[in-house]
């Protein structure tokens, strides 16, 4: 229904807009009040504009690291991967090298020192992540766990859409807080409130928790996990199921299968905004035994990290197509394997029923060349190739 509102009771837009005035309203306008009507033009919002900042008036900085070329202080970022690849042992790890001074691997010296916040969904506190910290070597009257929230009397999990100020009270509180953990990011966005896999859900919670790490200047490290798109041979579009964590964080690491040790994983760069840092680190794991259990009179064991001494030069996308490399390659051997072993057969037959397999002739080609498969043609110049397996060698013994 539209309103006539007697212009005569107004001096200003001011007076307008605070009584809820808004596009349905048809404001009459006349000579009498030609200032209000361009108040209107070019302030249609009461109080509304934009913030902005002069360029010439912000004074430049640098970036403070927590991790050196790794993780920045006042930045998000993000360990990502499988399940059982290590993150949580590798959280501890960090934990460790901040309240502690646990040095880095690889010479890359110590991180910032200071105090630990840390959000834990999945994993027992006390028969788990405990163990983990002190495994690694981590002062344990440095870090402090959140537990939930509790609001109006009642307890509940935290929810980063509506209790991000009480973190900020928290890290204040504590103080000297260089680091929260957050594992995972996933766990903590709000039931029924935020779609994971909406780029502009995820986008809307992330923001926040980066302006107050900025605003603090803490590292917020997130663990997340790959999505099931095994398919996919980009680690940043294996991490959760929206690109918008992946944009929101400055660091994001990959935990990988070693391809050259099976023994081993790669911790890799799959994004870093503010260093170059093109090389992985290495690591295994280890047990050791950190306590013992008086009630159940038995010894309390948690694995750790173990850095290798090295660095490796290689990008977590090149580790994923290595992967994908490396089975292509491993099931073209069988298939020769399986198809020869009954003796030679033609070339042509073997390329199209590899091809049938998925199975390129590229990847058949490595495959003979690592086998030491034979060719050889029958029937003359125009005759079909045949590949065979090499003959096994016969052991010549001396006296």
């Amino acid at each position: 229904m539209k309103k006539k509102l007697n212009l005569d009771e107004f001096s200003n837009v001011e007076d307008l807009h605070p009584n809820g005035v808004h596009e349905a309203v048809v404001i009459h306008l006349d000579n009498r009040c030609p200032s209000l009507l361009n108040q209107l033009k070019t302030d249609p919002r009461n109080g509304e504009k934009l913030a902005t900042a002069d360029a010439e008036d912000l004074e430049m900085c640098g970036v403070e690291w927590l991790w050196p070329g790794r993780f920045a202080l006042g930045k998000f970022g993000l360990i990502a991967g499988l399940p059982d690849m290590g993150k949580g042992q590798i959280a501890a790890f960090i934990a460790a090298a901040v309240t502690a001074a646990v040095e880095l691997p690889c010479g890359e010296g110590k991180t910032t020192q200071g105090n630990v916040i840390w959000f834990n969904a999945e994993d027992g506190l006390q028969d788990t992540v405990i163990p983990r910290l002190v495994a690694a070597g981590a002062d344990l009257k440095r870090i402090r766990f959140v537990n939930g929230t509790r609001v109006d009397g009642k307890d509940r999990t935290f929810n980063l859409v509506t209790d991000l100020p009480l973190l900020r009270g928290a890290i204040q509180e504590m103080g000297n807080v260089m680091l929260v953990i957050i594992d995972p990011v996933s766990a903590y966005l709000g039931v029924g409130k935020v779609d994971g896999r909406s780029v502009t859900d995820v986008r809307g919670v992330l923001t926040p928790l980066k302006d107050m790490a900025e605003e603090l200047q803490v590292a917020v490290i997130g663990i997340a996990h790959f999505n099931k798109k095994d398919d996919v041979k980009s680690a940043l579009l294996r991490v959760s199921d929206s690109l918008a964590y992946v944009a929101a964080a400055r660091h994001v690491y990959a935990v990988l299968d070693d391809l050259d040790d099976k023994n081993s994983k790669l911790f890799v760069k799959a994004k870093n905004n503010l260093a170059k840092d093109t090389t992985a680190l290495r690591y295994g794991m280890n047990i050791a035994t950190v306590g013992r259990d008086k009630k159940l009179g038995v010894d309390i064991s948690a694995p750790y990290i173990v850095w290798h001494g090295q660095h490796v030069e290689i990008t977590a996308n090149e580790a994923m197509q290595g992967a994908e490399g490396k089975t292509a390659k491993r099931e073209a051997r069988e298939f020769l394997l399986e198809r020869l072993r009954g003796g030679p057969a033609r070339s042509d037959d073997l390329i199209e029923e590899a091809k049938q397999e998925g199975i390129t002739k590229r990847t058949l080609d490595r495959a003979k060349k690592e086998l030491g498969i034979k060719s050889r043609r029958e029937g003359g110049s125009d005759g079909a190739w045949f590949w065979e397996l090499p003959s096994p060698k016969i052991a010549t013994h001396h006296p």
